[in-house]
């Protein structure tokens, strides 16, 4: 594998002049643009209305303008939006007159690839083997992305909607390359990966926390390949792959494949993908489009059943927002929806699972059809051969594997993982956190019913460490975030005991959460998700499927 070299980025500008004489002093709505005057009537900043989350509108409301796809708010006294600290960048202006100034904005702007050219007359083979997990073969080299394919996620909070096929795994035996998007266990699950050697080639994006990789570093796996984003790597003659970062804060990434001179580009589970600079007309794109992968509303004690409702629908139309945009700005030949086969089977989180509706593959078919594309439906037992820029359809005989007991997993937990209020006590006080937060840990059981352990109190400002009454608990403290954390006892007790990340708990539906304001504790969950994580731990399953996964295919055996 080599660098071949960057992006060619093609832009149309486009000058904006406004009178001046138009605006208020306050916030302006200008098109698609805010603009702020101060009282001596100077212009204080120009800001684009695009959200800096997902790439949604922004509507001024106030002293706030407020995305309607996700809710962010952006504060427009300091440009700061609510629940991430992310500040909104300003656009630089110039005064061409006293009452008159000028400024440029971007009306298209996309990626070319300057390397992507046909070299041989062969076909890409292209295989969906479960939830994100793709396998591509070209010319004799394989990739398969993001392998997940047995046993629970996220603490046992998230299981495949199918079982995989047996021969999904001898794939993933085979494979020249594994491809990681990030640290989420859907995406990278450790007990998938345990079915291969520590030798194997994973490719993963080099992001600022190291948070994929020192996870795959401390499990054991020494062959990794940290590929800077936006660059272009040849793996074999013909075979290109990129990585694209997402827009916002958070650690995750897309791929972008020229596989003899077609363009693939699979968004996974990215909001605003490269802030929506991406390449154009290509062959094959591949999107998340369930929704519900979040613990957010359901988790959250401050939301009514009708207020999370009301959000869980605006979310799942957010989703289907965000993958029209994406087919309008890569005007893709072909759409396939993935990354999104995942479900609550576990008793214990029913109720979940009779709330979290998710979007289907087929809400999508009509979306493509009245927008030109082609699309495709994710089965595993088609194989997709793409070639000349089109899609050959074939069927192939499978045979699924032996469905896992839930029950089993769980069960496992509880006898793997016991609370110990010292070792909370000392995972803490290492972590490194100084924010303005209070947390309150709650153990509880399976249904968050019932208190079954001693409560932790912690001030991470003023470092105080200590086990406090029920009775104790505060709601409130001045110039503070507070979180009132009641979780599984023996899940908080895994994910402490091998440094989890904490978006294990929200995303698996673990926990249930008050939290006094009702704000997103970014810093918080950034620090405990991409940090302060498994640096000397080793992951731990307790009950690994991979066993019974072998016996059933000998040749993982070899």
């Amino acid at each position: 594998m080599h660098k071949l070299g960057e992006f060619e980025s093609r832009t149309k500008k486009k000058i904006i002049t406004i009178d001046l004489d138009r605006l208020k002093i306050g916030s302006n709505n200008i098109g698609d643009f805010i603009i702020k005057i101060k009282k001596d009537q100077n212009v204080d900043y120009v800001i684009n209305k695009v959200c800096d989350h997902a790439g949604g509108r922004l509507i001024l409301k106030g002293e706030k303008a407020v995305c309607p796809m996700h809710g962010w708010e952006l504060d427009l006294k300091t440009l700061e939006y609510q629940d991430s600290h992310m500040i909104k960048e300003k656009i630089d202006f110039e005064y061409l007159e006293p009452n008159l100034i000028s400024f440029e904005t971007m009306v298209d702007s996309h990626l070319v690839n300057p390397f992507c050219e046909k070299k041989a007359d062969e076909g890409v083979i292209i295989r969906w083997l479960n939830h994100a997990c793709i396998y591509i073969k070209f010319k004799g080299t394989s990739i398969i992305t993001d392998p997940w394919l047995i046993g629970p996620a996220f603490l046992s909070g998230w299981w495949l909607q199918e079982t995989s096929t047996k021969d999904s795994l001898e794939l993933l035996k085979s494979a020249d390359y594994l491809l990681i998007s990030h640290n989420h266990p859907d995406h990278l699950h450790l007990e998938t990966l345990s079915l291969v050697g520590k030798e194997t080639n994973i490719i993963v994006g080099d992001f600022k926390s190291k948070s994929t990789e020192n996870y795959l570093s401390a499990n054991g796996f020494t062959n990794l390949h940290i590929l800077e984003f936006k660059e272009i790597y040849e793996i074999t003659n013909g075979f290109q792959l990129s990585i694209l970062k997402s827009g916002d804060f958070r650690d995750d990434s897309g791929f972008y494949f020229s596989i003899n001179g077609q363009q693939v580009l699979m968004t996974v589970d990215c909001n605003f993908l490269n802030s929506h600079k991406l390449p154009v007309n290509i062959d094959v794109l591949m999107t998340s489009f369930a929704g519900g992968a979040s613990g957010f509303p359901l988790c959250y004690i401050n939301y009514d059943g009708q207020e999370k409702l009301k959000i869980l629908n605006r979310n799942r139309n957010a989703i289907k927002s965000t993958v029209l945009d994406y087919v309008k700005l890569t005007k893709p030949k072909y759409y396939m929806p993935y990354a999104g086969m995942f479900n609550e089977k576990a008793e214990r989180d029913l109720d979940i699972k009779e709330v979290n509706i998710k979007n289907s593959v087929y809400d999508y078919e009509n979306m493509m059809i009245k927008n030109g594309v082609k699309f495709i439906e994710p089965s595993k037992n088609t194989l997709l051969e793409l070639k000349n820029h089109k899609i050959i359809k074939r069927t192939i005989d499978i045979e699924f594997l032996q469905k896992e007991s839930i029950s089993h997993y769980i069960d496992n937990y509880k006898k793997s993982f016991k609370y110990n209020i010292k070792s909370v006590f000392d995972y803490f006080r290492a972590s490194g956190f100084a924010g303005a937060q209070i947390l309150y840990i709650i153990p509880v059981d399976d249904k968050f019913d019932q208190i079954n352990d001693d409560i932790v109190y912690i001030n991470f400002k003023e470092r105080v460490f200590e086990k406090v009454g029920y009775q104790e608990i505060m709601e409130f403290t001045e110039g503070y975030n507070t979180m009132q954390m009641y979780v599984r006892k023996e899940i908080i007790s895994c994910l402490i005991e091998n440094m989890l990340p904490w978006e294990d708990l929200s995303i698996g539906f673990q926990m249930r959460v008050k939290r006094s304001p009702n704000v997103y504790e970014s810093d918080f969950w950034y620090h405990f998700t991409n940090v302060y994580i498994n640096k000397e731990h080793i992951r731990y399953s307790p009950l690994c499927g991979s066993c019974t996964i072998v016996k059933q295919n000998p040749i993982l055996n070899s």
